[in-house]
C-alpha cells in the first residue's frame, strides 16, 4: 500500500493567518518596598556628598525594571556605576564650566559654550545608548543605532536656545538681543518633536529596529492645549490675588500677591506638566513600532492629573516621605495603560531574534555611553 498523502496546497490559496494577541505590563513591586531602597539610597548619597548616587540609580533601575512583568516575562538593567558616576563628574565639570566661564573672559566663556555645542549631543546619544543596551528582556538586549550626525540635528537646536542667551549677554550686556533667542520657544514643539524622532526611531530590540511615523508638526497640538490650561490656571490664580489683594490691608497685599503668584506656577506645572507628559507619551509611544511588534499608549490626561494632584499634596505634606510611593503609584499608572500586540504569540514574534552586537561592543557603550541623567 502506498503511503496516504496530504492534499496539495492550490497555489493561489491564502496562508494561515496568525491571529495577533495582546499583551499588558505589570508591576509587581509596592511603594513600601520602595521606599526602604530609597531611603538607603538617600542616607548613603548624603553621607558619601553624592559620590554614592550612580549606585543608588543602578539599585532604582534594577528594582523597576526587575518588577516590570510583560507576556510572562521581567525586564532586567546590568549598567555598571562607574559609567553613571563618570558621567555625572563630567556633568558638574560641564555645568561649572558654563556658569563661571564668562567671568574670567568672553573668549573663555565663547570656547566653553562652543565645546558645549560638539559635546553634549554626542554625550545625550551616548546616554541612550548606555540605558538601552544595558536593558534586557527574554535574554535579549536593547539598543539604540541613531547615527551622531542625526543627535547632532536633533539635540543642537534646543541647545542653542539653552545655552544661546548667556553669549548673547556676553555680547551685549544690555540684554535687548537676548529677545530674539526666545523667539525659538515658538518652534520649540518642532523641536521636541525632531528628540522624540531621532530617539524612538532608532531603537532596537534584539535584532529588531523599530520605526516611528508621526509628523513632527502633531506636537503642536499638545503643546497649544497645555498652553489653554496654563492661561485658565493663571487667570484663575489672577481672580483670587484680585479678591486677596481687595480684602487684605496694604501691610498684607505683597504677601498675598506673592502666595497667589507661586500658587499659580504650581497650579500651571500641575496642570500643563501631566497633560504634557501623557498627550506627548501616547502620541510617540504609539507612533513606534517593530516588525511583528506594535505599541500601544492610552493614558488618559484627566486621570494622571488628578494622580499628579494627590501625589504632589501627599509628598508636601509628609515632607517629602511620600515621594517614593508616589514615584510607584505614577509608574504603575503608565504601565497599566501601554499595550503591545504581536502576531502570533509573544514567542512566536521574537522567534529567531538574534541579540545585536558582540561583548566587545557592549564593553566600548558601557565606556562611551557615560549617563548624564540623575
Amino acid at each position: 500500500m502506498y503511503p496516504a498523502t496530504e492534499p496539495a496546497m492550490e497555489p493561489n490559496a491564502p496562508l494561515p493567518m496568525m491571529l495577533s494577541e495582546t499583551h499588558h505590563f505589570s508591576f509587581t513591586g509596592s511603594g513600601r518596598e520602595y521606599f526602604k531602597i530609597w531611603m538607603v539610597n538617600l542616607f548613603l548619597s548624603v553621607a558619601t556628598l553624592g559620590i554614592y548616587s550612580a549606585w543608588a540609580k543602578v539599585r532604582r533601575l534594577q528594582y523597576f525594571d526587575r518588577n516590570t512583568q510583560l507576556a510572562g516575562a521581567v525586564f532586567d538593567f546590568d549598567g555598571n556605576p562607574v559609567a553613571i558616576f563618570r558621567g555625572r563628574v563630567l556633568a558638574v565639570i560641564l555645568l561649572g564650566a558654563y556658569q563661571y566661564a564668562f567671568g574670567f573672559s568672553f573668549a573663555v566663556g565663547l570656547a566653553v559654550v562652543l565645546m558645549l555645542f560638539a559635546s553634549l549631543p554626542f554625550l545625550m546619544r551616548g546616554a541612550l545608548r548606555f540605558r538601552l543596551r544595558n536593558t534586557r528582556y527574554r535574554g535579549l538586549r536593547f539598543g539604540f543605532n541613531g547615527a551622531p550626525a542625526g543627535a547632532y540635528a536633533a539635540y543642537l537646536p534646543p541647545l542653542l536656545m539653552f545655552l544661546g542667551p548667556a553669549v548673547l549677554v556676553a555680547l551685549d550686556p544690555s540684554g535687548r538681543t537676548v529677545l530674539y533667542i526666545f523667539l525659538l520657544y515658538l518652534v520649540w514643539p518642532l523641536m521636541h518633536g525632531a528628540m522624540k524622532r531621532y530617539q524612538h526611531q532608532h531603537l532596537q530590540f534584539g535584532s529588531l529596529d523599530s520605526s516611528f511615523e508621526v509628523n513632527k508638526r502633531s506636537f503642536y497640538i499638545p503643546y497649544l492645549k497645555a498652553l489653554g490650561l496654563g492661561l485658565l490656571a493663571i487667570l484663575a490664580m489672577a481672580l483670587v490675588m484680585g479678591i486677596g489683594m481687595a480684602v487684605t490691608t496694604t501691610k498684607y497685599r505683597f504677601i498675598t500677591a506673592l502666595f497667589s503668584g507661586l500658587l499659580g506656577g504650581y497650579l500651571t506645572y500641575l496642570l500643563a506638566g501631566p497633560y504634557l507628559q501623557v498627550r506627548i507619551g501616547n502620541l510617540a509611544w504609539s507612533a513606534t513600532t517593530l516588525p511583528g511588534v506594535t505599541i500601544s499608549s492610552h493614558l488618559k490626561a484627566r486621570a494622571y492629573m488628578k494622580l499628579q494632584l494627590v501625589n504632589s499634596v501627599l509628598t508636601l505634606l509628609t515632607l517629602g516621605l511620600y515621594r517614593p510611593f508616589a514615584v510607584v503609584r505614577a509608574y504603575r499608572y503608565r504601565l497599566a495603560h501601554i499595550t503591545v500586540t504581536t502576531i502570533g504569540s509573544f514567542e512566536q514574534a521574537v522567534a529567531g531574534v538574534a541579540n545585536n552586537g558582540s561583548a566587545s561592543a557592549d564593553g566600548v557603550a558601557d565606556f562611551l555611553g557615560v549617563d548624564l541623567s540623575w
